[in-house]
């Protein structure tokens, strides 16, 4: 958490609606037992988000009917993209004219922050030597009815679940945020985007997700879901947790159906050093089937990853890094359908992202910056030319990687009112040489109870 303001039950809170972890309630009594503690905590914020750079290239290389080439080859000058603010021919690299165009973006919304607009309701009692918590979080975002970019269903009801806890651990059923780099998104809220927004994942109005900090550029989300967890006690400073969740199905993909619940862990270890800093370190991964539609059981394609990365703080200076690698996971979380994750004969694509961020606290300020970058492996499908085009390409080119540096001011001005200015530069690039290279300005503030 960041050291100055001191973290409060607030910022605390806060953390735990960002990963999905447990949420913490207030303390009670020792001698509470016969009635319900109910609390609530939350976050608002609005950001003013400027974006200009490359415009998106085409997925798809050529067009069957006119035999025209329809995608930068080679060259690095920008991106392409059918419906472009302004756009310029490209040359291809053999300096013939391209029929593709490069384009340019040029944008500005009101957006929500990172985590979006939540309010979260909790009730606990004691039952025995144990404590039985209830809770519930509705999400939502800022959007304009007509600029709406993340289509939720109303309400998002985004966790609900049921904990006890005791001298023996941990259980909880119900919706939360699953364990497979939990350590990472937890890493991204308390040292760069906790107050801000980081990417905006989407520039127009019809996208599925909100703003997403360094997620996809080095961080993988670690999403939602229903499940059943167990956490061991914290003993020397190490806990273990373990999970069984729904599974995610890719849908689009001839591996959509599944038939196990998703296996996940998180191992923790928190190291205090002397009275000025502590270390912590994460690992964690999940692992998951995937089966062939209205088919036997013959074909399976296993979707599983692993995360890991440490944070240290050392008085005001707070350093972390990680990274994650795996089959099948794409840009944002495992589980979500995309041409980053399976091949056109959905053969699953190997993964992996790091990322590096540090912060610098200096009373009421906190300075943070941050490098990330994901990677996505071709397969054999994506690497072989269609006989059809006439420049022997394949018949789509895949995003491969997709890169960034950013940076945050926050001030404090109270424990629970934070002002933020973030940026980011990012980088991508496509395997067939298209590139897309822009910038995003944000700037906005969140409240914090």
């Amino acid at each position: 958490m960041p050291a100055a303001p001191p973290p409060g039950a607030a910022e605390t809170a806060a953390a735990a609606v960002a990963t999905g972890a447990p949420i913490p309630g207030p303390a009670l009594p020792p001698a509470f037992e016969d009635h319900w503690s109910f609390f609530t905590t939350g976050r608002i914020s609005s950001f003013f988000s400027w974006s200009k750079g490359d415009g998106m290239p085409q997925a798809t290389t050529f067009n069957s009917e006119t035999d025209q080439q329809l995608h930068q080859v080679l060259t690095n000058t920008g991106g392409t993209g059918p419906t472009p603010e302004a756009t310029y021919n490209v040359i291809k690299a053999n300096g013939m004219q391209s029929m593709a165009q490069y384009s340019t973006v040029d944008a500005m919304r009101v957006r929500s922050g990172f985590t979006g607009n939540v309010i979260a309701f909790g009730a606990r009692r004691r039952l025995g030597d144990n404590l039985v918590t209830g809770y519930l979080s509705v999400t939502s975002t800022v959007d304009s009815q007509s600029q709406k970019k993340y289509f939720q269903t109303y309400p998002d009801f985004r966790e609900g679940y049921l904990k006890i806890e005791g001298a023996w651990g941990t259980f909880l059923a119900g919706r939360s945020g699953v364990l497979f780099d939990r350590g990472a998104v937890e890493t991204d809220f308390l040292y760069l985007h906790g107050y801000g927004l980081g990417f905006p994942a989407d520039l127009n109005s019809a996208s599925g997700f909100p703003t997403a900090g360094q997620i996809g550029f080095g961080v993988l989300a670690n999403g939602y879901g229903a499940g059943f967890v167990y956490s061991t006690p914290t003993i020397a400073g190490i806990q273990l947790n373990v999970g069984l969740y729904d599974p995610a199905s890719l849908t689009g993909s001839s591996i959509e159906r599944t038939k196990f619940v998703r296996p996940e862990f998180e191992l923790i270890a928190d190291e205090p050093l002397a009275h000025f800093g502590k270390l912590h370190i994460y690992f964690n991964g999940g692992f998951q089937p995937n089966y062939q539609q209205a088919k036997p059981d013959t074909v399976v394609k296993n979707m599983y990853g692993v995360g890991y990365g440490a944070r240290l703080e050392l008085g005001p200076v707070h350093l972390a890094g990680g990274g994650h690698v795996g089959k099948g996971l794409g840009l944002a979380y495992p589980g979500l359908p995309s041409d980053a994750v399976y091949d056109p004969e959905s053969n699953l694509r190997m993964t992996d992202g790091f990322f590096g961020m540090v912060q610098l606290v200096l009373g009421k300020f906190e300075i943070d910056g941050g490098y990330g970058k994901t990677t996505i492996h071709m397969t054999n499908v994506d690497l072989t030319g269609n006989p059809a085009n006439p420049t022997g390409d394949p018949s789509f080119s895949v995003i491969e990687t997709q890169a960034a540096f950013s940076g945050a001011v926050v001030f404090h001005a109270r424990d629970w009112l934070h002002f933020d200015v973030d940026v980011m530069n990012a980088d991508s690039q496509w395997d067939l040489g298209e590139r897309q290279r822009i910038n995003f300005l944000n700037a906005g503030t969140t409240l914090t109870w």
